[in-house]
């Protein structure tokens, strides 16, 4: 799969009951909008446009065990993150974060809590999510 694939892979798989892939309605403009403002605020730049694409599609999402925060929730739950070099995007149960490292412009799965402790690193939120999808054994 490639990344260009990889938001209509999600849809996929969010319309199969069979699958553990709990999708949300999509964020509206105004919500993105109130994200980005309060991020460029607080987090001192915006969400990355590769998530902002994803909260259009789906305003938070589960896949089995892991999930992706809600547009509303994202920056006052990074406000708690004592990481400033991160924006926590989600985790998987109280193991990884996946996050969006403002030092090197990446995405990367990290253990919880330390954003030195790399698991995986990737160019693009779309690549995140395709392995994410993997390692769930949802594709």
């Amino acid at each position: 799969m490639t990344p260009g694939e990889a938001f209509a892979t999600l849809v996929r798989l969010g319309a199969d009951e069979s699958k553990a892939v709990y999708l949300r309605p999509g964020a509206d403009d105004a919500a993105i909008a109130r994200m980005q403002e309060a991020a460029q605020r607080d987090l001192g730049e915006p969400v990355p446009e590769g998530y902002v694409a994803l909260l259009r599609i789906t305003n938070g999402m589960q896949i089995m065990n892991t999930g992706f925060k809600e547009a509303d929730h994202l920056v006052l739950e990074n406000l708690d993150v004592p990481h400033p070099e991160i924006i926590v995007l989600g985790s998987e149960g109280n193991m990884a974060e996946f996050v969006f490292d403002r030092r090197d412009r990446r995405f990367h799965t990290i253990n919880m809590g330390y954003p030195d402790e790399r698991i995986d690193s990737f160019a693009t939120f779309e690549e995140l999510l395709i392995t994410v999808m993997r390692e769930q054994q949802v594709l």
